[in-house]
């Protein structure tokens, strides 16, 4: 009878562990799209600052040109990856509240989080990238 209440003890706490990684999944996913969501916001400000300068600008030439739309092109391309990160975080948001209410926990589910949590940082790598390229060129340009 006590080797049955143990294991009875046990479940109840790996069951309960298992929701409350599952909640901080979700938690860390839904930061993590507030932060992309920021960080896609400012694109376009930067793409209209960008325009603002430089179409004001008499001097330019075929380089100048020619780095502006480069520039403007790597921020559409950051927004697409971003737009799909954010398709990714929605897909495994609902993964993980289908998890929950299953009450499993797979490995499936850890490696699907650490995988997207690799993309995300990548993407995040991606952005302060662009945003640090777009300033140098500002500042070296100007």
């Amino acid at each position: 009878m006590d080797l049955q209440c143990l294991n009875f003890v046990s479940n109840i706490k790996k069951n309960h562990m298992n929701g409350r990684i599952l909640e901080l999944f979700m938690k860390e996913n839904d930061a993590w799209d507030d932060m992309i969501t920021r960080q896609k916001k400012e694109i376009p400000d930067l793409e209209i600052m960008i325009s603002a300068i430089f179409e004001s600008k008499k001097f330019q030439d075929d380089e100048i040109a020619s780095n502006v739309k480069h520039l403007k092109s790597e921020m559409h391309a950051q927004e697409t990856c971003m737009a799909n990160i954010k398709e990714e975080l929605a897909k495994q948001q609902h993964f993980l509240a289908s998890e929950k209410r299953g009450n499993a926990y797979p490995i499936h589910t850890l490696l699907s989080q650490n995988a997207l949590r690799e993309r995300i940082r990548n993407v995040e790598r991606q952005f302060l990238d662009l945003k640090c390229n777009y300033l140098n060129y500002l500042a070296n340009t100007l």
